[in-house]
């Protein structure tokens, strides 16, 4: 009875890895075809979206940090948006000390509120919005 058990617990456990492995290669494969089909504007949150948790890799080239996710310096970010550009700004946030949460490419209440967080500290004008002036402030280097 006991060894029945064990197996059981045994099958049901290598089942639930399977499916987790399933899952997060779903969710890298939806990340690649994002980046594959970067779009001139940001999407915005739709039901078939399956989340995504989006990796920061920083790095500082010409004066201006970087989180890999996007280039971007003057696209308009607002609630529902979704995506890479998201992502990067979420980065970059959670860099500056307003962390919006998981980066996960959705802007949402988390990430408005880590917006004007940063606003607000740096004297931009609080709207939540991230615009040229946010993004330019997101990508400074600090003073040496």
């Amino acid at each position: 009875m006991v060894t029945a058990g064990a197996v059981v617990t045994v099958l049901s456990v290598t089942a639930a890895l399977l499916l987790a492995v399933r899952l997060t290669e779903a969710r890298a494969q939806l990340a690649r075809d994002r980046s594959d089909a970067v779009a001139a504007a940001p999407a915005t949150v739709s039901e078939s979206l399956v989340p995504v948790i989006y990796t920061c890799r920083l790095e500082q080239r010409d004066g201006r940090w970087y989180a890999g996710l996007s280039r971007t310096t003057d696209i308009l970010l607002s609630n529902t948006h979704v995506g890479l550009e998201v992502a990067e700004a979420q980065c970059l946030l959670r860099r500056a000390g307003t962390a919006p949460g998981e980066i996960d490419g959705v802007f949402g209440p988390k990430t408005r509120r880590a917006v004007e967080r940063m606003q607000k500290q740096n004297g931009l004008v609080v709207d939540g919005v991230i615009g040229p002036r946010t993004w330019q402030v997101l990508r400074k280097a600090a003073p040496e």
